[in-house]
């Protein structure tokens, strides 16, 4: 058995969204996926957005809240998660933020986080602040700036990251960077991980795009690549070729493993 509940109010000056799914362990979708199963979620986001008259150059003002608690089908606590933050629009679409996050994580086996670092199994609780800066998609370099820092399993961590960057070369070609390094101190050792990737599209036609994503993780020392192909042949149907590569190296110990998939899809939209 598997049911969902939700409930979303997106007004303009206040948002609310409320949801309780459960998946049973049994549960077989036949067609599609679960992203987990054996578990009931319970999840809650408030939002508080004004926009301000007298400051001509802020959209509008944003708080926002939310808070996930999810549990298996045994009434365990695996995950629960408390965030909030504030945030000023501006007319030209930047976006300075800050925020603070609450979470608990419990590891029902030990989680092998990076190379020669092993967490053992137990419940965890931890939480960091960030400080951002997002320049909107107008600009011709566009991107998410932020700075975090907190309590991180047994330790801590320290993180700085670009993501969400786009800058066109062309008015065809862009590319969107991604960087970011973790910097984390925790019981069961001492490690730094760079997160490397980029994702390039050209526009063939307006119908037509092939995008490539490439990404390096240090810590995990992983390279993967996914490059995809997406034809609308025609209004509401569509061609994809996917290609996944994925090489795991997980130590001197371990040998090198190599995941490789291609995925071809055809979705055909039938008239009568």
């Amino acid at each position: 058995h598997s049911y969902r509940a939700q409930l979303d109010y997106n007004g303009d000056r206040y948002g609310a969204q409320a949801e309780h799914l459960v998946v049973g362990n049994d549960f077989n979708p036949e067609v599609g996926f679960v992203r987990r199963r054996n578990m009931e979620r319970s999840f809650g986001h408030f939002r508080f957005s004004p926009r301000p008259r007298r400051m001509r150059s802020v959209r509008r003002l944003v708080s926002q809240g939310s808070f996930t608690y999810i549990e298996n089908g045994q009434g365990r606590l695996e995950s629960r998660n408390t965030d909030a933050e504030a945030a000023i629009e501006y007319q030209n679409g930047d976006r300075p933020f800050v925020g603070y996050s609450d979470s608990y994580e419990f590891l029902p086996l030990p989680f092998l986080i990076a190379t020669d670092v092993t967490l053992p199994s137990q419940g965890y609780s931890f939480g960091n602040g960030r400080l951002g800066y997002f320049l909107g998609q107008r600009r011709r370099l566009s991107g998410q700036f932020m700075f975090e820092h907190g309590s991180f399993y047994s330790g801590r961590k320290t993180s700085y990251s670009w993501t969400r960057g786009r800058v066109f070369l062309t008015s065809q070609l862009s590319v969107e960077p991604r960087v970011s390094v973790d910097r984390v101190t925790l019981l069961e050792g001492n490690f730094t991980n760079t997160l490397l990737g980029s994702r390039a599209t050209y526009t063939v036609t307006p119908l037509m795009f092939v995008s490539a994503l490439v990404q390096y993780s240090s810590a995990a020392r992983a390279v993967s690549a996914n490059v995809r192909l997406r034809w609308e042949y025609r209004p509401g149907s569509e061609f994809f070729v996917v290609w996944n590569e994925q090489r795991d190296t997980l130590g001197d110990r371990f040998p090198t493993l190599a995941n490789r998939a291609l995925i071809v899809k055809l979705n055909t939209l039938f008239r009568f």
